[in-house]
């Protein structure tokens, strides 16, 4: 009996360190408790951050599915370590881009913004040292914003944990019209890390469904 129950014990901690892999830890824990549950929160003031990849379509054009698979892996294993080292909540990956947030809480007032901007500097920094090691050189994109959102876990099977919302879409706005090796920001995160890292002057850009938007290079 000792001997099966050490072995449930080690298969529910196998269990819940996978899930701690895909889900935030109080996203998993509730999951647990109530499998049935719609799990969906409102957040006051989250910062999102977009990456891609420049020229990436014309990059795999020349290469092979498995060295395409195997040059995203290494970049982004590289991203998922910094994320996990500075705080920041990787969300997924799509194709060639990834996505992160930060500051989901019910704080309005969080240093969410300030880790992102530190955390996409350090992206910078991760691609140089790819491109010190590997034959294909890549530059990368990012845009940034912060605003409230919708987070939450949808589904039955193969669920993800998720984010949704205006402040989602103008992140992905941002890094689609950003220029490569540049941080590409709101006023929004902006105004909110302006105290420690220098910005451009505006330029302003037609977001769809918003309008004209100031904007800023870090």
């Amino acid at each position: 009996v000792k001997e099966r129950t050490k072995e449930l014990e080690a298969e529910k901690n196998r269990s819940e360190s996978l899930l701690l892999n895909i889900l935030p830890k109080e996203i998993a824990k509730e999951l647990s408790e109530h499998p049935n549950r719609t799990l969906a929160k409102e957040y006051p003031n989250v910062t999102v951050l977009f990456t891609d990849i420049e020229g990436f379509t014309r990059i795999s054009a020349d290469m092979s599915a498995e060295d395409v698979v195997t040059m995203l892996n290494k970049l982004f294993s590289m991203f998922d370590e910094r994320a996990q080292r500075e705080g920041i909540e990787k969300i997924k990956t799509i194709g060639d881009a990834y996505m992160a947030a930060c500051g989901l809480t019910q704080d309005f007032e969080n240093d969410g913004a300030v880790k992102m901007v530190r955390f996409a500097q350090g992206l910078f920094e991760d691609i140089r040292i790819f491109n010190e090691t590997y034959p294909v050189k890549l530059q990368i994109r990012i845009g940034v914003n912060s605003g409230p959102l919708v987070a939450g876990v949808i589904g039955k099977s193969k669920f993800i944990y998720d984010i949704w919302g205006d402040t989602v879409n103008v992140a992905s706005r941002m890094e689609s019209t950003g220029i490569p090796m540049k941080v590409h920001v709101t006023e929004s995160t902006r105004s909110q890390t302006e105290s420690l890292f220098p910005y451009t002057e505006n330029t302003e850009i037609d977001v769809k469904g918003k309008g004209l938007m100031k904007t800023y290079f870090l």
